[in-house]
């Protein structure tokens, strides 16, 4: 009996590796198809390599400054620089999310929800656990809370959309909320009353890979890095930058006025660009994510050696991108 048994065994086995795709061939682990997709509105700049620096700013000949060959993988490089219009994309949802964020938090301590009417209505989408799937649940009572507020890990609900005309405000809650994120009524004028920008911040966290590659002993929360800041640019700049000269038109239109939409963006710092880099990244996988595709790489600023690569447009050791070694052509 237990002979018969294990030739039963025996011969299911066999059946099952027969019928297997692989044919016992080492072909890898079979996962969807993937297909390159090029990034919105950027180049690939192709790979090789160029003569960085400029030898003829040595004028002293102290080789403080000598060139080198470099060379570049390839990569992808936004063919403009970023303009106002998709910086303001950047200012526009971290403000949304601060509102959305606050109502749903002022909600929550009211004990609304979204069956109520008003500011309920902005209540975390976790608070109807009605149709919550059973890992959100789970999620919800094990993980959120987990920070500072309280309230870290709870999803806003942006599927309701913001007030702004304060003729519409819902209730006196939404007004309260509305009324702490502009600038106090003594600093406005001219009966205009604007957002106070020093309250547009974006939070994220960010992984120190160099600085884990490098030790031995630490533990990967270590080497996490949490970053706040102030994204909005200055504005001030055209003043402070350019003196005798009559900027205050600028300084008052140029980030949020619409004539100058696809101008480039300025006032930004390195760290502010970083910020962006890191929202653009989790805007375009938030998005994969919902459509069930693959995350994709981070996006980053260029290196120095990339930009200049870049700018050079394959000319290898040309004192300007045109190619020619004077600033003034025979035409002029």
């Amino acid at each position: 009996m237990k002979k018969l048994l294990l030739l039963s065994i025996a011969f299911v086995f066999l059946l099952t590796s027969c019928g297997s795709k692989t044919k016992g061939e080492l072909v890898g682990v079979q996962g969807k198809k993937w297909y390159p997709e090029k990034p919105y509105g950027m180049e690939l700049i192709p790979r090789g390599a160029f003569i960085m620096g400029k030898s003829e700013e040595d004028v002293g000949k102290v080789l403080n400054a000598p060139t080198k060959t470099v060379t570049v993988r390839s990569f992808y490089m936004d063919d403009t620089e970023i303009t106002n219009s998709e910086y303001r994309q950047f200012v526009e949802w971290v403000k949304d999310s601060i509102v959305r964020t606050k109502l749903a938090i002022l909600a929550d301590e009211l004990g609304m929800g979204p069956e109520d009417e008003g500011i309920g209505e902005y209540a975390f989408k976790d608070a109807d656990t009605t149709n919550m799937s059973t890992y959100d649940k789970y999620m919800l009572d094990n993980y959120s809370g987990m920070g500072e507020t309280g309230y870290e890990g709870r999803a806003l609900n942006r599927d309701q959309d913001l007030v702004w005309d304060t003729s519409e405000y819902p209730d006196e809650y939404y007004t309260e909320i509305m009324d702490s994120i502009y600038i106090p009524e003594e600093e406005s004028y001219n009966g205009q009353r604007t957002v106070d920008v020093t309250k547009i911040k974006y939070s994220y966290n960010w992984m120190d890979i160099e600085s884990a590659a490098r030790s031995r002993d630490s533990r990967r929360k270590d080497f996490i890095r949490h970053e706040e800041l102030e994204i909005y640019p200055d504005t001030t700049v055209w003043i402070r930058d350019f003196q005798y000269s009559y900027n205050e038109p600028m300084h008052n239109d140029y980030f949020w006025h619409d004539a100058y939409s696809e101008y480039p963006v300025v006032g930004v710092s390195w760290q502010q660009a970083q910020a962006f880099c890191n929202w653009r990244t989790k805007f375009k996988n938030d998005d994969q994510k919902s459509r069930g595709k693959q995350f994709v790489n981070g996006f980053r600023l260029p290196t120095e050696a990339e930009w200049e690569y870049a700018a050079r447009g394959g000319i290898e050791s040309g004192t300007y991108p045109w190619g020619g070694p004077y600033v003034i052509s025979d035409t002029g």
